[in-house]
This record gives structure tokens, C-alpha cells and sequence, in this order.
């Protein structure tokens, strides 16, 4: 059987389209298409025809690839911007009338799908010993509308865990709070102030081990990391990859230094993530020193891999 996930967010749709084999699940492509569904989503919460229609326009190309690779199963769901938006159905009934029926993920559903995409996810988490059984982990997913932060037993019980969800997500935290080109310094400062205060919730959580990080912000800032020090790397190759306080500080210190179209040029990243890959970069480094974290591991996996896993389990 071949299965695909599409997880529509606030600035990319991902396709991960995977076979069943003896042992789980072989995958067989992993996408990302950048098509900015939140732009100008504030502050009426309304999703704008052109936004719509790119997004609607990169869907149709992964299904026609769907089709083409005898995909049996779609699963498509949908985070933050399209639960919140008064006029969701603007996206919906045009995927149903495809055939593709959108499912739109709960703040609970969206952190739990991302914990479990690394909790169960051997590169990043060893369960092989007593101790590790009693691990936790902290999972933090940093999209374009929302951040997502899980806590909990990455081992033993990994479907018992603590969530919240913050309304930092890189594209919103540009749009209502540093739209300038180039970063102003003020608007930069008051930033981190903002989000040291609705992060102090990490200071009571006991120091976890691993930390990862899911989506873009992470993959991003490790390609970058690798390409500015002489070791250009594919995104499989970052995964799993070590962040340290220090990087992610060095890295938000050049990404708030340059203008869009500077940053856009930089080698290893995304160019069409560009505009807001130095807030999710921040909202990272916010996180690590409120936490008291020392580094980070880079999940290149995210919550379709926890669809994949939980939803095709049986």
C-alpha cells in the first residue's frame, strides 16, 4: 500500500508519500513547496484569494504526482492559519472537490502529531537502555502561524505528554510585529522581550534531554550552518544534526543583519523563506536560553511523520 500526507501550514504544504514494507514504511518522496497561506491573514483572520490560489495550485501538482505513483491513501491535514480562518472553507471545498477532504488538526492534535514524529523516531531518540526509558523530551515546532511546544516521556509512554501552543509563528510574528526590510533593531528588541515573557513556562519544566526542533526554522539554520563553514549538506543529512546555543545566536545575529533579498541569497537555505527565516531563528534562540537549553536537535520530520505513523499504524 502507498499512502500520502500532506500537512498544509501557514507558509509551506509538505507531501511525504511512503510504501508499507515488512518492517513500517519506506518512503519514497518528501516535499516541500513554499506558498505563504497566512499572507496577509491578519488581522481579520481571512485567507486571501491569492494565497489560496497558490497553495491550491501546488496541492494540485502533488496529486497529480499522487496519481502518477499509484497512491492509494491521501490524508491531508491542516494547522494554524486554516483553524483559525474565518473563511476556511475558501481551501477546503476546492480539495474536497478534488478528492482530497482536508482534516484540520486541533492545537493538541498538531503538538501531539509533532512529539510523536520524534519520540518515535530512532535517529533522534534511543530507548534501548533503563535510563533512557525514563528520558524526556522536548519537542518544539515553530511554524509560519503558531509554535507548537510538547514535553513529556520520549520512551516509555510517549502518548503522555504536556502541550501548549503560542501564536509565534514566523510569517505572523513578520506581519504583526517586524515587518520592516531591513529587521529594525527596535522592533527586534521588543521582540525578544515579548517572547522571553510568553516563553517563561519553559523555566519550570525540568531540564529535558533530547531537545529537538521540527519544521523549517531548524532544517534551515543547520543547511545554513553546514554551507557558511564548508560542508554544504542535503536536507537527509541534517537529520538528527546538533544546534548549539552559541550557533543558533551566531546565526540570528547574520539573519537580522541583512535585508530580505540579502538573506534570500545566502547559501543552503530556502530562498522563498528568506523574509522570515530570521524570526523563527529568534524565537528559537528565545526558547533555548529561556529553557536553559545547550543545544538542539534538528528533526527534519515534523507532524506528517506522525500521521503516518499513528494514523497508518494499524
Amino acid at each position: 500500500m502507498r499512502v500520502a500526507i500532506l500537512d498544509i501550514g501557514s507558509n509551506s504544504v509538505l507531501m511525504l508519500i511512503a510504501e508499507r514494507v515488512a518492517d513500517g514504511w519506506r518512503v519514497l518522496s518528501d516535499q516541500t513547496a513554499i506558498t505563504r497561506l497566512g499572507e496577509g491573514f491578519e488581522p481579520d483572520r481571512t485567507l486571501q484569494p491569492f494565497a489560496v490560489q497558490r497553495t491550491l495550485d501546488a496541492i494540485e501538482g502533488y496529486l497529480q504526482q499522487c496519481r502518477a505513483q499509484g497512491v492509494e491513501q491521501i490524508r491531508a491535514v491542516a494547522t494554524a492559519v486554516v483553524r483559525r480562518a474565518v473563511n476556511s472553507q475558501a481551501l477546503i471545498q476546492p480539495l474536497s472537490e478534488r478528492g482530497c477532504p482536508v482534516r484540520v488538526l486541533s492545537e493538541r492534535e498538531e503538538a501531539e502529531l509533532s512529539f510523536l514524529s520524534v519520540a518515535l523516531d530512532p535517529d533522534i531518540v534511543e530507548c534501548g537502555s533503563t535510563a533512557s526509558a525514563l528520558q524526556s523530551l522536548l519537542v518544539v515546532d515553530i511554524g509560519g502561524g503558531s509554535a507548537e511546544f510538547a514535553y513529556g516521556e520520549a520512551c516509555r509512554n510517549p502518548s503522555h505528554f504536556h502541550w501548549r501552543s503560542l501564536p509565534i509563528g514566523a510569517m505572523r510574528l513578520r506581519e504583526q510585529h517586524a515587518p520592516s526590510d531591513p529587521p529594525d533593531a527596535t522592533e527586534i528588541e521588543s521582540l525578544r522581550r515579548w517572547l522571553d515573557e510568553l516563553l517563561a513556562f519553559l523555566k519550570e519544566l525540568s531540564t529535558p534531554h533530547p531537545v529537538a526542533t521540527v519544521g523549517g526554522t531548524g532544517v534551515n539554520l543547520a543547511l545554513l550552518w553546514h554551507a557558511l563553514h564548508g560542508s554544504p549538506a542535503r536536507v537527509a543529512q541534517v537529520h538528527g544534526f546538533t544546534l548549539t546555543s552559541a550557533m543558533v545566536s551566531e546565526l540570528v545575529a547574520l539573519l537580522i543583519a541583512l535585508g530580505d533579498s540579502e538573506r534570500a541569497r545566502l547559501p543552503g537555505i530556502e530562498p522563498e523563506r528568506a523574509p522570515i527565516l530570521h524570526l523563527g531563528a529568534l524565537v528559537l534562540e528565545r526558547v533555548m536560553a529561556v529553557a536553559g537549553v545547550p543545544a538542539v536537535r534538528v528533526s527534519t520530520y515534523g507532524l506528517r511523520y506522525g500521521v503516518l505513523w499513528t494514523l497508518f499504524a494499524a
